[in-house]
């Protein structure tokens, strides 16, 4: 078959100016692992609770319950103002634990085409469905899923986003992967896009799979940026590069570093491959990192 051109540095209509592991997903992350260090260190102030990165973009972040009525649709009750206030909310309400959920829908955006999650990720609104689902010991859940809207185009302290959080009845969630299961995964998925990278003088492409690896290995970092205070502090060591790794290695919605590459079908093929099994292994990943700080379920016996 002739060979033909394919641009691995599409640029998709986003209307988010920000890669989503480090908007919606990365929230929802550093909620699920601060809600559980909340409930399980009481005592700690959370001194940079407030101040994390993955607020950094938000001039509102609220959170609702969506309540059955009688006659009509659901009354939406607000829970919280601030996620500080639904913290303190969860404490209050018996809430055990905060677990993070993710689905894949792979939808038929165009007629007779599905559209894989990975790539669905780069437009506004696609991609996989994220959930966090707070839970209490006697089986209640709610399951929490976030809403995004520049509310604040013209904010000068770059706080555009207002994101709403609402909740509604939900089965508790499962946990997913163990942390061993899901670094495997990850470092096996991030080799195989790495060698593709290098085999195609892809660098920049390749330096980011690298980097990643380095991360997930406990190693510096060869590619440092400024890094504040935040959730994934409070992790242990194996989740916290576990995380890192696959924030690093998420490159769904920022294809950018790959370039023009001259590639013929089968070779495109084998980076689809590649890129499906990477973006399985960076969701399980961000899940079982974000879950690891979750309190065990109690065990009950028959």
């Amino acid at each position: 078959m002739d060979e033909y051109r394919v641009n691995l540095g599409y640029q998709l209509d986003r209307t988010k100016d920000e890669a989503r592991v480090d908007g919606e997903v990365a929230q929802l992350a550093a909620l699920v692992i601060s809600a559980n260090h909340r409930l399980t260190h009481p005592d700690d102030p959370m001194l940079w609770f407030a101040t994390q990165r993955a607020f950094a973009r938000c001039g509102a972040i609220s959170f609702e319950v969506a309540a059955k009525q009688r006659e009509g649709g659901p009354a939406r009750v607000t829970m919280a103002e601030t996620p500080r206030a639904w913290l303190d909310q969860l404490a209050r309400s018996g809430t055990k634990r905060v677990l993070l959920g993710f689905e894949r829908q792979d939808e038929e955006m165009v007629p007779g085409e599905t559209i894989p999650d990975r790539v669905a990720a780069g437009f506004a609104g696609g991609g996989s469905l994220w959930t966090m689902t707070t839970e209490t010991d006697d089986g209640r859940a709610l399951g929490w899923r976030s809403a995004w809207k520049a509310a604040y185009p013209g904010a000068r302290d770059g706080r555009i986003w207002a994101v709403r959080y609402t909740a509604t009845a939900s089965d508790p969630q499962p946990a997913g992967r163990d942390l061993d299961a899901a670094a495997t995964e990850l470092r096996h998925a991030l080799a195989e896009m790495s060698e593709f990278a290098w085999s195609h003088d892809a660098k920049e492409a390749n330096l980011r799979f690298t980097a990643a690896l380095a991360l997930l290995e406990g190693a510096p970092d060869p590619r440092p940026f400024p890094h504040s205070p935040g959730a994934a502090d409070t992790l242990s060591d194996e989740a916290r590069r576990l995380l890192h790794a696959a924030q690093r290695g998420w490159m769904f919605d920022d294809m950018g570093q790959w370039g023009p590459l001259k590639v013929d079908e089968p070779t495109w093929r084998d980076h689809a491959r590649r890129s499906e099994a990477l973006y399985d292994a960076v969701t399980a990943a961000v899940v079982a990192a974000a879950n690891s700080s979750a309190p065990a379920r109690p065990i009950t016996s028959r």
